[in-house]
């Protein structure tokens, strides 16, 4: 899918997002890696709202969507900041990266980017198309959705958005067979006359932690460590996205 109207809106609805946090947190792991400062390849880079606050730590950036309007978008931020010289952007899916176009010493996919993926089949091609990016040694750090929260947070439930910009209803359905969530995003931006209606519809999967480190190792990942988001500590029964950090062997 093209993401088109969520592109137009993402950014207002992920407004919460502590992208610097982030940013600091990768650049502490990669530091520690001996990476400081090295290329990082940014898969599923939405609008570059992670991508922006890495390279202002001082790292290159190849930015990759499958959304030709994410990467629009993405570019449209950049034009405004003013921001040049740091970044690499393609409309590309993450599961088949050409490796001689996206060579890289890092890879970061975040906000459960991931769970997007019709099949744990497919985020392990995403994994092997990424490892075909790194060096040898090269980080690749990135987080998911976790079961508890499509069974507990995002469920069955309906959240609403009442936003300067644009009036959004966000449904979801939960389905205990994969462990998946459709979600359904209606967006009321208002017009001269009224309000126009857009509508968006995907679905998200979760996966148990050992399903994700089994797929990272067959792809050819070591697991250095996982933690309970951007916190310092590991995952429990409540954790709702972990956080993974791996190395390519």
């Amino acid at each position: 899918m093209s993401y088109g109207a969520f592109a137009s809106y993402y950014d207002l609805l992920t407004s919460n997002v502590n992208y610097a946090g982030y940013a600091r947190r990768v650049d502490g792991i990669l530091s520690g890696f001996g990476l400081k400062d090295c290329t990082i390849l940014d898969a599923a880079c939405g609008t570059l709202g992670l991508g922006i606050e890495l390279s202002e730590l001082g790292y290159d950036i190849i930015g990759t969507d499958l959304s030709r309007d994410m990467i629009s978008a993405a570019c449209d931020k950049l034009a405004l900041k003013r921001l040049n010289g740091r970044f690499k952007l393609a409309v590309t899916d993450m599961r088949c990266l050409p490796a001689s176009e996206f060579k890289a010493d890092a890879a970061v996919c975040s906000l459960d980017a991931l769970n997007h993926l019709k099949s744990l089949e497919d985020v392990e091609k995403a994994f092997r198309s990424i490892h075909g990016c790194l060096g040898k040694n090269g980080a690749f750090i990135f987080d998911m959705n976790t079961p508890y929260k499509h069974r507990c947070v995002l469920g069955d439930n309906t959240f609403v958005y009442d936003l300067p910009k644009v009036y959004a209803v966000w449904q979801n359905s939960f389905r205990e067979s994969d462990c998946s969530v459709g979600i359904t995003l209606d967006f009321f931006e208002k017009t001269a006359s009224g309000y126009r209606r857009y509508t968006e519809k995907f679905r998200e999967r979760a996966y148990p932690q050992s399903a994700v480190i089994s797929a990272l190792h067959r792809s050819g990942f070591k697991t250095v460590a996982v933690f309970d988001e951007l916190k310092s500590c590991a995952p429990n029964p409540h954790t709702e996205r972990i956080l993974y950090v791996a190395r390519r062997i």
